[in-house]
């Protein structure tokens, strides 16, 4: 009982200080969803269309709008990455397709700064390039690995039988 107790009281002050942060972000709005407890939860986003599914960190409502919102907070940079801009891409076409309130963008939450994502029909582009690239891989024979990245060549799970990596496999 002490225990569970003890979780609750954990997840109650982890769904603060979550809000807390996003607060401070400068994102404005009312948090509809969210994976905290301080919200109606989150429930997953799916496109039978696209074949894909997803659940931002929160659904924010401004002016009647709903924006979904993905938090990087241990990410410096001063300019979104890429990768970054796909995953919010991919929450935004979840919530055109299922939210006739979707605001048309979403934010993108680092450390040091927040970006307001426009789904511009170049961003929904590259998703769906993204999107194609990825299924052409799941069915390719052989897919390449990325070995460009030391940082994430060492978190691969195959880095001590990988004949490429550019790490060692300790």
């Amino acid at each position: 009982m002490m225990i569970a107790l003890a979780l609750v009281g954990a997840a109650i002050v982890l769904g603060v200080v979550s809000v807390m942060l996003l607060r401070r972000s400068g994102v404005r709005g009312r948090i509809v969803a969210s994976d905290s407890v301080v919200s109606r939860p989150s429930r997953a986003l799916r496109s039978p269309r696209h074949g894909i599914v997803g659940k931002p960190d929160y659904l924010v409502e401004e002016r009647g709008r709903i924006a979904p919102v993905e938090l990087k907070p241990s990410r410096e940079s001063n300019s979104p990455w890429l990768r970054d801009v796909v995953q919010l891409a991919a929450y935004c076409l979840l919530l055109e397709e299922t939210e006739p309130r979707f605001a048309g963008y979403g934010y993108l939450r680092y450390a040091n700064r927040t970006f307001r994502i426009d789904f511009t029909d170049r961003v929904r582009g590259e998703l769906l390039r993204t999107i194609a690239n990825m299924r052409a891989d799941l069915t390719a024979a052989d897919v390449p690995p990325n070995h460009h990245d030391p940082r994430r060549c060492a978190r691969c799970m195959l880095v001590r039988v990988c004949g490429r990596a550019v790490v060692s496999g300790s």
